[in-house]
């Protein structure tokens, strides 16, 4: 669960959940992924309580109840998104490619992440792996 929610979110999901929603229309209602919506219903069904009860609570016992944390490596992620500064910079130079720059951050990053992951973060299409 890469993303986190704030309670005001984390009401949403169960409100749409109580209105019948599916994980992949309260994702694109809300912008986030499926699966940040589904694992939160998992928590929530997990809990002691009916979607009802949670609803009515406040602020306070949400937090309580459903910390707010991240699954990403911060140390890494913040290392891609300082690299990925001087790519967006590069990126309207002709001949730009990511292909070159991923290459290029693999030789520079020691604990770099990995191919698939990288260009979903970027929501570039994935090359073709003969390409890499």
């Amino acid at each position: 669960m890469a993303n986190t929610l704030d309670p005001m979110d984390l009401k949403q999901i169960i409100t749409l959940q109580l209105d019948g929603f599916s994980n992949r229309k309260t994702g694109f209602t809300l912008g986030i992924s499926r699966n940040t919506v589904n694992a939160y219903r998992t928590l929530f069904r997990a809990s002691d309580y009916s979607f009802k009860e949670l609803l009515a609570f406040d602020t306070a016992e949400l937090v309580a109840l459903f910390p707010s944390y991240s699954t990403i490596d911060n140390q890494r992620y913040q290392a891609l998104m300082l690299y990925f500064k001087g790519v967006n910079k590069a990126r309207n130079h002709p001949g730009f490619t990511f292909l070159y720059h991923y290459q290029e951050y693999t030789q520079t990053t020691k604990n770099h992440i990995a191919t698939r992951s990288l260009w979903n973060i970027t929501g570039v299409n994935t090359p073709r792996l003969r390409d890499l």
